[in-house]
């Protein structure tokens, strides 16, 4: 089968190493991997294709740059009408089967609708209300186009995923009477695994508390190193904090640590392959967010659980209901310093609680959190098209 992924979102460097850039390489290598003809329409490589994704064809969509936002949110337009074309040709060229995939992206509509006057199955991926989030924190300037756009793509998707359940409610209020399947984001089991002990993890003397990820507001990393500063101050093994990543929050987070006096190993940011070995090593995995709710699925909770890590998460998303607190991870109110520490205190004093909930995590999202799953449940039911031959007529 011929499987077309379209990705139109400039903030989406499909082949970088954001969050949002390894969904996407992981949702191809599924794909690779089932040996389909995978196709790749995109505004932003962010590099060369990673190990394993060397077979998927690539279609790049130049996009301006360094422009007022209306003329940026034309371009965008202009993009999607491209990838229409891109679209109808792979469509019109497959020798058997077809699958459109895409990445829901703002003002692109053209892909889903290409895919349905063809007569060609497709999936619109929506992982974040788009057009609330750029006018809450950048700027739109065109907001009934985005939302007009956007009801479109719902429209003419054969299927729409939501990354989770209140991204699922915002579709269905942008486009009433559609029906979404949730599915949150899962993780590589393969690359995030458990590592054999190292010289670190047979210290008991001492504790790990890891972070991985982004220095920003909303992944709470000043929550942490206050919560270590609290259990410094307490009776129990020493506290190291591994922080791993870069960002702007990154100088205020170690000099905070270290007016604290904590012992900190901040590496930076690292390359993604390395990032396992190290998650592994600690003891303890916090992902602290600051604000509940939310309509994302964290990605790096599940490559905490998948490491064999105890972890810690501040309950936002769906995390209450994907995972089992107190038995998979240990969730707290988000923003809540000591209830953070407190949870952080009990599994400093009790290795072998750490351990349990590090085998149980594990479990869980071998079970139930793979990207093999993730594409199965995305895809499940739903019939490929032969298309409509080479003759169609497709607006782009």
């Amino acid at each position: 089968m011929r499987v077309v992924h379209v990705s139109l979102d400039p903030g989406v460097p499909v082949f970088g190493g954001k969050g949002c850039s390894v969904h996407v390489q992981e949702v191809l290598r599924v794909l690779v991997a089932a040996g389909h003809d995978v196709h790749l329409v995109t505004t932003r490589l962010g590099g060369p294709a990673p190990a394993g994704l060397e077979a998927v064809t690539v279609h790049p969509l130049d996009l301006p740059g360094g422009r007022s936002r209306a003329e940026r949110e034309t371009d965008l337009r202009a993009a999607d009408a491209r990838a229409g074309r891109v679209v109808a040709a792979l469509v019109a060229s497959a020798p058997g089967e077809v699958l459109v995939y895409e990445r829901y992206a703002l003002f692109a509509c053209t892909a889903q609708e290409t895919a349905r006057a063809l007569g060609v199955a497709s999936v619109l991926e929506v992982n974040a209300p788009l057009p609330l989030e750029q006018a809450r924190h950048r700027a739109l300037a065109d907001a009934a186009g985005a939302e007009e756009t956007t009801r479109r793509a719902v429209a003419a998707a054969a299927r729409v995923v939501a990354v989770s359940s209140a991204v699922g409610r915002w579709v269905s209020s942008v486009h009433g009477g559609t029906e979404v399947v949730v599915v949150p984001n899962g993780v590589d089991t393969a690359r995030f695994a458990p590592s054999p002990p190292g010289p670190d993890r047979v210290r008991p003397e001492v504790v790990r508390i890891a972070f991985v990820g982004a220095f920003r507001p909303w992944h709470g990393v000043d929550l942490l190193v206050e919560a270590a500063g609290r259990l410094a101050a307490r009776p129990g093994p020493e506290v190291e904090l591994l922080l791993v990543g870069d960002g702007p929050g990154r100088p205020a987070a170690l000099a905070r640590a270290g007016e604290l006096g904590l012992r900190v190993d901040a590496p930076g940011a690292l390359d993604p392959a390395d990032v396992p070995a190290r998650l592994a090593a600690a003891d303890v995995a916090v992902a602290p967010y600051p604000v509940g709710g939310g309509y994302f699925s964290p990605l790096k909770v599940a490559e905490y659980l998948a490491c064999g890590v105890a972890t810690v998460a501040g309950a936002v998303g769906d995390l209450a209901s994907t995972y089992r607190d107190g038995e998979e991870l240990l969730l707290v109110e988000p923003g809540d310093v000591d209830a953070l520490t407190a949870a952080l205190q009990r599994l400093r004093r009790d290795p072998a609680r750490r351990a349990g909930l590090a085998a149980a995590g594990r479990l869980a999202v071998v079970r139930r959190g793979t990207w093999q799953r993730v594409v199965d449940r995305s895809l499940a039911g739903l019939a490929p098209g032969r298309g409509r031959g080479r003759d169609s007529e497709v607006a782009a």
